[in-house]
């Protein structure tokens, strides 16, 4: 990916979470009665609030335990299903990169010392292959609003969720975004390491996830110094996360770790069901193998030999 390509990134990054900057009171605020302030609001934080309480009142209504970290879910799978046509269009994007990588490779090889003339030879190959290499940033850029959008709603709503738990989650609104990371040496010095467990499970699978993700579900990248920094800036950007998540509320986290098992699901079906595989031939030449990928040819039936002028006239002096 070329630098300006991480600057374009980075600003749309930045400039998501100067929108969260817009968000609401730390104190919380009821989005059923108080009217919204501003774009972000109105657009994303009161309906995303308002589509998590009309969750959580459906589920409690239909006598559902865990009423809100069951909304949460519903949330995410329903969010996973609209932005379905996004992931289908990455998963090839991704599968179409896995395809180019021995010619990336070959490129690597020739072009190696020559960094512009390499991204250039990569850019052509793009081109020519129809393939984007940022069409796996699309549904993640898509995604962030949502995510911090969620992370406000999740704070507009936090005086509801005191006291919703979720399995071993004691409660969903904690640990609050005010305390940062007091919490973690408060529970330790109290003495209390069960609850200070169940509050680091989610952030460690929501690390873990994103490593898997990283390392079974992206295209890999060719040798050298620009696939060993997308890989440290890959580990970089999860333990970033994983940082992040430990100063949110545990729903904003069961939200993230349910998104990643998605979109792992996600990934499965559409390798397994929507992709093409090719069948490849195996051609035998010498003592070495050869694999290329074609399709099936019917074999041409062998014409019968003729025989030899001196054969035939064998034959008739044996008649």
């Amino acid at each position: 990916m070329k630098r300006r390509h991480w600057i374009i990134l980075a600003v749309l990054v930045l400039a998501a979470l100067t929108l969260t900057g817009c968000g609401v009171p730390r104190e919380g605020v009821d989005v059923t009665t108080v009217p919204p302030d501003g774009p972000w609001q109105t657009f994303v934080v009161w309906p995303l609030a308002n589509i998590l309480i009309w969750l959580d009142h459906l589920l409690e209504g239909l006598g559902v335990v865990y009423s809100w970290g069951w909304a949460i879910i519903l949330f995410t799978f329903g969010i996973k299903v609209i932005t379905f046509p996004l992931n289908l269009s990455q998963i090839r994007g991704m599968q179409a990169q896995k395809d180019l990588q021995p010619k990336l490779a070959e490129l690597q090889k020739k072009y190696g010392k020559d960094r512009e003339k390499l991204a250039q030879e990569q850019m052509k190959l793009y081109k020519e292959a129809g393939v984007n290499p940022l069409s796996g940033c699309l549904p993640l850029l898509i995604q962030m609003p949502i995510l911090f959008g969620l992370y406000s709603a999740l704070v507009a709503v936090g005086p509801m969720l005191q006291n919703a738990g979720f399995f071993w989650i004691p409660d969903l609104s904690y640990p609050k975004f005010t305390d940062g990371l007091s919490w973690i040496p408060a529970l330790w010095q109290a003495g209390d390491y069960l609850t200070l467990i169940s509050y680091l499970i989610l952030p460690i699978l929501l690390v873990v996830t994103q490593i898997f993700m990283q390392k079974y579900m992206t295209p890999p990248q060719p040798g050298g110094d620009q696939a060993k920094m997308t890989q440290n800036m890959s580990m970089i950007m999860t333990l970033f996360f994983g940082y992040f998540t430990l100063q949110v509320p545990a729903g904003l986290t069961l939200y993230w770790v349910t998104s990643n098992l998605l979109q792992m699901g996600q990934q499965w079906a559409v390798t397994r069901f929507f992709l093409k595989k090719q069948t490849p031939a195996v051609a035998t030449a010498g003592a070495g193998t050869v694999t290329i990928d074609a399709k099936p040819v019917p074999a041409k039936q062998e014409k019968p030999s003729t025989p030899a002028p001196s054969q035939k006239r064998a034959k008739a002096k044996g008649k």
